[in-house]
């Protein structure tokens, strides 16, 4: 890329997405004050961001999937102002060349200060990264504290990384297609969304007892799942868990429909409304 980007000072969008042969980009680019968006994700060879791109205020969504070199992923920690995140592997890759799993034996101080550095980041997706047990020791999402929405598909862990339980603002959670997640439980009680489908080996969700009033559960195809803590007992004027699948293999214990049925006599006692959905 020529040095000339940095002339045009109006440009709020740059979408280089697919461009494998960027190992660099210019300088430049830092004078490039109104971008508020950059996608350069499948820039494979690309080395590192530049340094001046970490003062780029109005640089608010950031989008690099599918990159691992670990050089590049250490320039991530300068970035101050993002807000939108994305970071995701590509499921096609193999397992030994997936984003995390990659650079964790490397760079285990950079992920936790990195992660504690994005402080102003909304919303952060980092799926199909191979973001495994092992990995999970040297991740702490407690100090995103701005964090709304985390989306984590795909990934190989069997319990949730530490930290998501202290984020105050996180209202979605989605963990969908983690085949290996077996618990979810330390969740916050902002949370208003959380999508635990397709965990094929998830037995047990803990819902906290501050939960909001209105939350959703979406566990289509999770058949192993034993148990629902959290449900009974609590005074929330909506609840809407839904299940889907097959009969013949949904493995759900009947305590769980016991204690969805006596949420809804509960509510209706108390005059609110509580939707529960199996189908």
């Amino acid at each position: 890329m020529h040095q000339s980007i940095g002339n045009l000072t109006s440009l709020d969008f740059l979408n280089l997405e697919g461009c494998w042969r960027l190992k660099n980009l210019p300088e430049s680019i830092g004078n490039v004050k109104s971008l508020e968006t950059l996608i350069i994700s499948g820039c494979s060879q690309l080395e590192k961001l530049p340094e001046r791109i970490g003062d780029m205020e109005s640089l608010t969504k950031l989008l690099v999937d599918g990159i691992k070199t670990e050089q590049f992923l250490s320039s991530i920690g300068q970035l101050k102002h993002v807000k939108w995140l994305s970071v995701r592997g590509y499921s096609s890759a193999p397992p030994s060349c997936s984003l995390i799993s990659a650079v964790v034996s490397n760079l285990k101080r950079w992920l936790s200060t990195s992660f504690s550095q994005w402080r102003l980041v909304k919303h952060l997706e980092l799926f199909n990264g191979g973001l495994s047990d092992r990995a999970t020791n040297c991740v702490d999402f407690s100090g995103m504290f701005s964090l709304e929405v985390l989306d984590l598909t795909g990934n190989k862990f069997s319990s949730l990384p530490s930290g998501i339980g202290f984020l105050p603002k996180l209202s979605c959670l989605v963990v969908k297609t983690c085949e290996y997640l077996v618990s979810i439980q330390y969740l916050p009680s902002s949370l208003c969304f959380l999508d635990a489908s397709f965990c094929k080996s998830l037995e047990r969700i803990i819902i906290p007892i501050e939960s909001k009033e209105e939350l959703c559960v979406n566990i289509y195809e999770s058949f192993l799942l034993e148990e629902i803590q959290g449900i009974e007992g609590l005074n929330n004027s909506f609840w809407n868990v839904s299940v889907a699948g097959h009969s013949s293999s949904n493995n759900l214990q009947k305590s769980i429909v016991e204690v969805l049925f006596l949420s809804v006599s509960l509510a209706q006692e108390e005059t609110h409304t509580i939707g529960t959905y199996i189908n």
